[in-house]
């Protein structure tokens, strides 16, 4: 009876070892683990539109589910073809796309095949609306309610809610006009432009982009974040590397240990943050309801998709940079008086509350982005000189008329002393 269970046991085990050796597409979709959904659930969850097999189906965004037919309609006018060719071209791709979601998918072939159709023409045809906006969108709801534009253009970048890239691509060179010149990832970083990141990166040429394998448009959103920051990060990088204490004060404390700070102007990236000679140089960041979502899915991304020891996590390592400088609503004054932050929440303490939860769970991989950095602005603030010209400056030229009280002191000591020199003078002689 015992050989009989183990041998069931061990054909049971033999099967599953045989479906991880027979995936040959790497998972690239994930369901986001319990402990960063937990701080912020409603930031990876669509709010009017689902793409993909995760959240198919919701109550919720069922009313998006007709404007997803509407634009496969008029997609099918516009190229005067039937929908059977998509659905076949589609039905060859199925299996190796449902081996890019992690998580299982209770889809039959066929549901599953039309939410690829369905859903890959609405995102090509939305980002090609948004690319050439004009009379032809008067009658389209989703570009007449501005708030609907923007809640879709935010749910197409979830982790959870994507379609493997070459599903949009395989659709996109069919459905593509004669003569149009674009590609993908014209649309694709079209779409970037949403939020208020400044990286040169997003008005590059798509040919930069043209050799790199995007796994869905979430991951080519953060290649066209990271693309300009990557060739600088040797600039960073400590060859200490372990006896780095990665610490760094907060903003208020560094300014009372001498650190200047001031807004990179023409920064080649976000994240392209430098010191030097006691001057904290960081590119002006512009926080609004948006970002702590944008935020919160690129660092998914980075959590699941890369290597923490050889891969740089610029995302992650930027948030906690952030974090370490903003302790209280008043660190956020400081970074806002320097230009470097520009707050659309209503309040630094918002603020202040939203960048300290968005570095909780994330931890620092095996290479961090500021370690030199950090190193570099603990060794001068640590230094006594600064700390006491800082505090010097503080107290006496803080404002114009403490400055004025300066100089009257300095002349009624000069005075002083020339009045002693004069009497020692007259004594002598």
């Amino acid at each position: 009876m015992s050989e009989d269970i183990s041998d069931e046991i061990s054909i049971r085990i033999d099967e599953r070892r045989s479906d991880l050796s027979d995936a040959s597409e790497k998972p690239s979709i994930f369901k986001i683990h319990g402990q960063l959904r937990s701080e912020n659930e409603e930031a990876y969850e669509p709010q009017v539109v689902s793409i993909g097999p995760y959240h198919h189906g919701k109550p919720k965004l069922e009313e998006m589910e007709k404007h997803k037919v509407r634009y496969f309609n008029e997609l099918l006018r516009r190229t005067g073809e039937s929908a059977e060719k998509y659905i076949i071209a589609l039905a060859n791709l199925q299996d190796q796309a449902r081996r890019c979601y992690a998580e299982e998918i209770n889809l039959s072939n066929d549901d599953f095949v039309e939410m690829l159709c369905l859903d890959g023409c609405f995102v090509i045809e939305f980002l090609r609306k948004r690319r050439h906006p004009g009379s032809h969108l008067l009658n389209d709801p989703l570009f007449q309610m501005l708030w609907l534009l923007a809640a879709t253009g935010n749910d197409l970048i979830l982790f959870e809610n994507q379609l493997p890239f070459f599903v949009l691509l395989q659709l996109f060179d069919m459905t593509k006009s004669p003569g149009e010149e674009e590609n993908l990832i014209d649309l694709a970083i079209d779409l970037a432009l949403l939020w208020n990141l400044p990286h040169p990166g997003l008005n590059s040429h798509s040919k930069i982009f043209e050799h790199y394998k995007a796994v869905h448009l979430l991951g080519l959103m953060h290649k066209i974040l990271s693309t300009s920051f990557s060739e600088t990060l040797t600039s960073t990088m400590n060859s200490n590397g372990t006896d780095s204490k990665l610490f760094l004060k907060s903003a208020g404390e560094l300014r009372q240990s001498g650190i200047k700070f001031k807004k990179a102007e023409d920064s080649k990236s976000l994240f392209h943050i430098t010191f030097e000679n006691g001057v904290l140089k960081i590119p002006p960041l512009v926080v609004e309801d948006r970002t702590e979502p944008f935020c919160r899915n690129l660092i998914a991304y980075e959590e699941y998709m890369s290597n923490p020891i050889e891969t740089w996590r610029c995302i992650s390592d930027y948030i906690i940079f952030i974090d370490f400088l903003i302790d209280s609503p008043s660190d956020v004054e400081t970074l806002r008086r320097h230009d470097i932050i520009v707050n659309w929440l209503g309040s630094d303490e918002a603020l202040s509350t939203m960048f300290n939860k968005l570095s909780k769970h994330v931890h620092v991989g095996g290479r961090f982005c500021y370690t030199k950095i950090f190193d570099d602005v603990d060794e001068y603030s640590r230094k006594r000189w600064h700390i006491w010209r800082a505090r010097l400056v503080r107290k006496y030229f803080n404002t114009p008329w403490s400055f004025i009280s300066f100089l009257a002191a300095c002349a009624l000591l000069l005075l002083t002393i020339v009045q002693a020199i004069f009497s020692i003078l007259q004594y002598t002689k």
